[in-house]
């Protein structure tokens, strides 16, 4: 696309501009706390595995004033052959590390695209994963591609729980919820109530954060080590985002308190008037008050009290047992892969293939192994 400059950078360049991607924060065409750089720059520092990721840059043009893109690419293992690059998501990520200027989105994506068939003549096609199937991106994807006769293929569909703002809602989350569920749960928490004093807070405070670790390696992820805090890079990195999350405004950490001892704790993230339900833990040896779940009842309903919050994605995977109950809403999401050139792009169409053959193998054995150990599907 005429105009745009494409810019590799390193940690250090992004760093010098992180002002300018704070500002195409604000004019993003989708707000997503993922692909700022808060959450970015400190991924990068402590736990990606960077030998295959490339930040990229793009300016509205040479004088490098407006930063209308960015895009963390992941590129495959193989370099023979033809291959896919995607926007990178990683594990901690609930979307893609990807942003575009909502008023320059075609020129963004076609800066990166043009960028891509250049400089890696044998990568077909770029993967832009996890999309909101009604949101803008897709539509401008749609439109770049019909005029550039290029495909652009949407596979994958899945959905998980959000909760709309009560603006939007004819009653509370709580009115499409069953009485006799929402009366049980009332019977836990006044048990709960029965141990000693129950309090709600929010904080975001650094000790906040040390208390989620802590209550995260109590529970089960200690135990299979996979806690943020088991992994020195994952520590570092979650201690740096939620500082610098913190420090912008974004971060609320809301803790249930026994006594004042945090028995649930759950972190959000904030984008716009978008709201990311990033992580939560609870004290297992109070399972019978599902804390958990009170937790996030409270901070359901302080979210839908907020006016400045339209939606507030639950970051979960799809059929999680305890969110699903709560927030009936889906957010529909979906994978898009864009050929890098017009034509038929028969490399991409073998690897959409092979890709979509892939995921019905994985989905095959989560059916079969998890039954066996104990797991609900996911």
């Amino acid at each position: 696309m005429s105009g745009a400059c494409v810019e590799v950078v390193g940690l250090e360049g992004a760093a010098a501009s992180e002002n300018a991607w704070r500002d195409l924060s604000v004019r993003a065409i989708e707000a997503n706390v993922f692909a700022e750089p808060a959450f970015v720059l400190n991924a990068l520092r402590h736990f990606a595995r960077t030998d295959r990721l490339r930040l990229l840059f793009v300016w509205g043009d040479e004088s490098r004033e407006r930063l209308i893109g960015a895009i963390v690419l992941e590129f495959p293992r193989i370099s023979v052959g033809f291959g896919v690059a995607r926007a990178w998501q990683s594990n901690q990520a609930g979307l893609a590390a990807l942003m575009l200027d909502r008023e320059a989105t075609e020129q963004a994506l076609g800066a990166i695209m043009d960028w891509l068939a250049r400089e890696r003549p044998k990568i077909v096609g770029l993967l832009l994963p996890t999309l909101d199937v009604a949101g803008p991106t897709v539509l401008a994807v749609r439109a770049l591609c019909s005029r550039r006769s290029a495909q652009f293929h949407l596979f994958g569909q899945r959905g998980r729980a959000s909760l709309a703002a009560a603006a939007k809602l004819a009653r509370g989350f709580e009115g499409a919820l069953p009485k006799k569920r929402l009366k049980e749960w009332s019977r836990q928490m006044r048990r709960l109530k029965e141990r000693g004093e129950v309090a709600f807070r929010v904080a975001s405070d650094g000790a906040a954060v040390e208390k989620f670790l802590a209550l995260e390696a109590k529970g089960w992820k200690g135990a299979q080590h996979t806690a943020l805090g088991a992994d020195v890079g994952l520590a570092a990195f979650t201690r740096s985002t939620l500082a610098s999350l913190a420090g912008e405004g974004k971060l609320a950490i809301q803790l249930l308190e026994l006594d004042g001892v945090a028995i649930a704790i759950g972190v959000m993230l904030r984008a716009g008037d978008r709201a990311f339900y990033w992580k939560t833990a609870y004290e297992e040896s109070y399972a019978e008050y599902s804390p958990g779940l009170q937790l996030t009842l409270e901070l359901s309903r302080a979210q839908q009290r907020d006016p400045a919050i339209a939606t507030t994605d639950s970051c979960a995977i799809e059929g999680h047992p305890m969110i699903e109950r709560l927030w009936t809403a889906r957010l529909a999401l979906i994978d898009g892969i864009v050929a890098l050139r017009p034509g038929p792009a028969r490399g991409l169409r073998l690897w959409l293939a092979g890709e979509t053959a892939k995921r019905r193998l994985r989905e095959t054995a989560k059916r079969l192994i998890n039954p066996l150990r104990g797991r609900k599907r996911s």
